[in-house]
Order: structure tokens, then C-alpha cells, then sequence
């Protein structure tokens, strides 16, 4: 069956989910109408003239781009239903999850909490759309701007969550590997000229890399390293994980509670549960070459197989037709 869906989040920037979604449904055989609220002088009034119009399935949302009274308001015309990308329970979001006839969190470790407040709360983790992700070509120009032994793609902010990356990461300097981070550039602050004048700053890639310089920096890193933000979370990979799996990365990951449940560790990636045993990882797998490209290329496939957008979207399908019982 064709859906109509009307899609509300943002598309302001060439890497916002949005795109990923859109097209995932798309490939499903769904009319997909999007609207990105927050670059309208009227979102309000857009929203109800598509609404209307349209007479979507369902209005799919992320965030707070509109206030929840107004999703709730939605819900005399059609169903809402929204897929947080975070894992985490902001204050402002329990009222969202109130006015969604289906909440979606890529986080299982907090199903329950979300099911406190809305019975119709899923666990729906985030995925890779490849046609994003395409490498034209590599020149010498990308073999010298993104390759290295190791490789970190994120944030390195002055939050709380960031500052045990950069322990982690200067750990990494200190031993002596060859390694670059690719990212928002470091605010220029006293406070920060520390990290900018020190190892870590100098190991800066110098952009923030999307599309396909990410799939460059995926593919010609030996060691492509993450560190999401809640690993206690039961299942709460951030789409990082999927996208440079998918762009041929060897991925090697702090352990994320349940992880195992989704890539099987040393045949599909690699974690580790600490600092120590980063580096023992690192020094193993670093001068192994074959071993490595065999990981990555199972990690590749299995990505292909069950964790694009198109399969993602699809699961979502399912879970809405079977919740309102829809053909």
C-alpha cells in the first residue's frame, strides 16, 4: 500500500536526517511531502494548509518543530507519530510523547520510560542510507587529506559527555598512532586554547566531513574509532555507527550495552570496554590488514542487508499497521 506521508523536520543542512528518511520511504513506494518548520515565517498556519490538503496517513516528526499543542491539535485530522533521535529524555519532550499516536526512540534502554508516558512507544534504531554516502572517485588529494591509522568523526565540545572522548583520544596521541578527528571546529576561547595548541588540536582534520568526503575518511582510515554518549543505554547506537559501517569502515567502538545484539564484536566490528583495552585493540588489529578489510566488508554487508533507511522505514510501516490495525 502507498502511504501518503508528510514529513516535518528539519532539512536546513545537506546531513540532516530528513533527507535519509524521506528517501527511505520513497524506496518504500510512499508520496513522501516535506517541511522544514523552522525555515517558515508560518509554520503553524503551512502545516494545517498541508495537512489538509495532503490528508496524509500520518505526520512524522523528530523534535519540538512545533509546539506539542499543535501535533495534539494535528491529531483531529490525522495520526502523529515521532522518531527521537537522541538517548535522551530531554524536559521538554515528554509532552511530544504525549500528543504522538506512536513514539519512536532509537534507544531500548528507555522504552520503558518512554511507555510511562505513552503506551505506544517503540524501540527504532537509526540506519544508513547509501545513496548519500557515494564515492565518485579518491584522488591523491583524498589519500592525503583523509587517510590515517585512526580515524574519529564528532563532536570534541566542552559538554560532559564529549570530555571523556578527549581523554580517550589524547590516550591515543600519547602512544604514538597516527591519528586525525574530523569534526565542528573547537570554539575559539580561552578556555580552549589549551585543546587547540596541544596534541589533540593539531590532529584535526580541518573540516566537518558529510556525503562523501565521510565515506573517504570511512574507507581510507585503518581504524575508524566511536565513543557514543550513553553506552549504559540498552541499545542506543547513534546513526554514526551505521553510516561509516556502511561506508566500508572498520569500526571499532566503546562496548554499548546490547550492541551484540545488532553486529556480532570481532566478526562485524570491534569494541572495547575501556581505555586500556582500546589500545591493546588498536595495537592488534592496527598491522592487520586482512583481518581488518574482513571485518569491514561483513560489517558492510550486514548494513546493506538489515540496517538501511529503506529497511528501517519499512519496520516503522509495520509497526504502525499493526498498531492501528491498517491494511
Amino acid at each position: 500500500m502507498q502511504y501518503n506521508i508528510l514529513l516535518v523536520t528539519s532539512f536546513s543542512k545537506p546531513w540532516d536526517n530528513g533527507w535519509y528518511y524521506q528517501k527511505g520511504f520513497e524506496k518504500n513506494g510512499c508520496r513522501v511531502v516535506s517541511l522544514d518548520a523552522a525555515s517558515l515565517a508560518n509554520s503553524v498556519d503551512a502545516v494545517y494548509k498541508i495537512t489538509k490538503e495532503l490528508k496524509p496517513d500520518f505526520i512524522l516528526h523528530t523534535k519540538d518543530e512545533l509546539p506539542a499543542e499543535i501535533f495534539q491539535d494535528l491529531r483531529k485530522f490525522t495520526k502523529v507519530i515521532q522518531w527521537h533521535p537522541d538517548p535522551v529524555i530531554q524536559d521538554w519532550l515528554p509532552p511530544f510523547v504525549k500528543a504522538s499516536d506512536i513514539f519512536f526512540t532509537m534507544s531500548e534502554g528507555l522504552v520503558d520510560e518512554f511507555r510511562n508516558i505513552n503506551p505506544n512507544s517503540f524501540w527504532l534504531t537509526q540506519a544508513f542510507e547509501p545513496s548519500f554516502f557515494e564515492i565518485k572517485e579518491i584522488t591523491q588529494k583524498d589519500l592525503k587529506t583523509f587517510s590515517s591509522d585512526i580515524a574519529f568523526a564528532g563532536n570534541l565540545g566542552s559538554m560532559m559527555q564529549y570530555l571523556d572522548r578527549r581523554k580517550s583520544l589524547k590516550l591515543i596521541i600519547e602512544n604514538g598512532f597516527d591519528f586525525r578527528w574530523w569534526g565542528p571546529k573547537i570554539p575559539r576561547k580561552f578556555s580552549t586554547l589549551p585543546l587547540m595548541l596541544g596534541n589533540l588540536g593539531r590532529a584535526y582534520g580541518g573540516q566537518f566531513i558529510w556525503g562523501e568526503s565521510y565515506a573517504k575518511v570511512a574507507k581510507l582510515s585503518k581504524i575508524f574509532l566511536a565513543f557514543d554518549s550513553m553506552p549504559h543505554l540498552r541499545k542506543s547506537m547513534s546513526a554514526r555507527m551505521y553510516t561509516a559501517v556502511g561506508c566500508g569502515a572498520f569500526y571499532m567502538c566503546r562496548h554499548i550495552n546490547g550492541i551484540e545484539e545488532v553486529f556480532e564484536p570481532d566478526k562485524e566490528i570491534v569494541t572495547f570496554n575501556s581505555d586500556a583495552e582500546m589500545i591493546d585493540k588498536i595495537r592488534f588489529f592496527l598491522p592487520k590488514e586482512d583481518i581488518r578489510k574482513k571485518i569491514a566488508e561483513a560489517g558492510r554487508v550486514r548494513i546493506l542487508k538489515d540496517h538501511t533507511y529503506e529497511v528501517r522505514t519499512r519496520e516503522m510501516l509495520n509497526i504502525i499497521r499493526k498498531v492501528f490495525s491498517l491494511a
